[in-house]
């Protein structure tokens, strides 16, 4: 004969138990949520701490080791959104222009023009900031023998592009209105300026180097590399036209 009590426990247990499980599940979904709650936090207070600390932002993001991945989503975002509101200006430009003329040439590109301006833009800016690291690296490394890595000083250059967002504030201003080109143009030379120094206090804190040897590995170094490439092309230009011209022109 089965005891009661154990039958009674029994056919309770089952429904205990999914009780059980459930409360665990929910308890940790409750936990991821805090926790990507916390993480999304911490990523804002480090693109503001960028804006108006960058020094201590830089050291803090030394200190906690972050991933890789944060300053690459980071750039996906800033580069992807340029990408998307410079291709609407050319959509709206192809757009007239083949209106006016009454002509249909164009149409069927214009529904793969904001594809492919978006990912021409993240291509160049990716191969950009691996040039321009590299570079610094370069220079601040063996020449100015400081200590530091590589992919370190690649996620301190993707937190340094965060002023590229006035550059994405600029534009969509001028997609508002055409009247607003002169703020645009502020808003480029700020980030561009803001930018270099960013990335020469990146430089400083990731190699424990001077100011001074940080601006030129992370400024100087790459704009006398780019010089060079540009003057070995200019050269390259003249010398196939000149023999072609039958001599030196």
């Amino acid at each position: 004969m089965v005891n009661f009590k154990y039958k009674k426990h029994a056919e309770t247990r089952g429904p205990l138990e999914v009780r059980r499980r459930l409360k665990k599940e929910k308890a940790g979904n409750e936990m991821q949520k805090k926790t990507m709650s916390e993480y999304f936090s911490t990523f804002l207070g480090r693109v503001g701490g960028v804006f108006l600390a960058p020094d201590a932002t830089f050291k803090q993001i030394i200190t906690d080791k972050i991933g890789f991945w944060e300053p690459f989503v980071l750039i996906l975002l800033l580069v992807g959104i340029e990408g998307i509101i410079l291709a609407s200006f050319v959509h709206r430009v192809i757009s007239a222009i083949t209106v006016s003329i009454g002509s249909s040439v164009g149409l069927g590109f214009l529904g793969i023009i904001w594809l492919i301006v978006a990912i021409v833009s993240i291509v160049a800016t990716l191969i950009l900031w691996v040039v321009v690291a590299g570079i610094a690296h370069i220079s601040a490394k063996y020449i100015f023998k400081g200590e530091g890595s590589f992919v370190q000083l690649m996620k301190l250059y993707g937190y340094s592009l965060v002023p590229c967002s006035l550059v994405i504030l600029g534009t969509v201003l001028l997609g508002i209105s055409w009247a607003t080109w002169p703020l645009l143009t502020f808003f480029n030379i700020v980030a561009t300026f803001w930018v270099v120094l960013l990335m020469a206090v990146a430089v400083k804190h990731n190699y424990n180097i001077d100011i001074g040897k940080a601006f030129i590995s992370s400024f100087i170094g790459p704009m006398v590399v780019c010089l060079i490439i540009m003057g070995i092309f200019w050269i390259s230009i003249w010398l196939i036209i000149s023999s072609f011209a039958g001599g030196f022109v």
